[in-house]
């Protein structure tokens, strides 16, 4: 996205296991200066797996517990990035504010420690159509 929009603020919102299956994009990012904010929810589960195995199978967790996860704010700044954890909620804004503004030219990383149960809307449950889209657990 920001490869054809070089001027745009660039955000991806995202968890730690796609983190991990795409963390030689910070390389990437590297080599051609580009800034985008990833922030991650890392509640250390695969999370769409975890909130699937809770609404579709009575919570019979398998599989979808990570607990062997990197230290991503020392692995972003190996890459030469800007890497921040945030664990309590009131540091959130304060976060994304520095990211945008004194970082702005520069790809930061902001791990936000989640909740281990809270879940993601909106949502789209196997083999349903995004007309038939859960935006949040009133709709289950």
């Amino acid at each position: 996205v920001q490869m054809a929009n070089p001027d745009a603020d660039v955000a991806v919102v995202t968890g730690e296991g796609s983190i991990q299956m795409n963390i030689q994009e910070l390389s990437t990012c590297k080599q051609y200066h580009l800034s985008p904010k990833i922030l991650c929810l890392n509640n250390r589960y695969l999370g769409m797996v975890r909130q699937w195995q809770q609404i579709d199978y009575g919570s019979r967790y398998s599989e979808s517990y990570v607990d062997a996860l990197p230290d991503f704010v020392r692995l972003v700044e190996s890459y030469g990035h800007v890497g921040m954890r945030i664990e309590n909620p009131a540091d959130v804004e304060p976060a994304l504010r520095e990211a945008f503004g004194k970082y702005k030219d520069r790809l930061v990383f902001l791990d936000f420690i989640t909740d281990q149960t809270e879940n993601v809307w909106p949502m789209v449950k196997a083999g349903r159509g995004l007309t038939e889209m859960l935006l949040g657990a009133e709709d289950l």
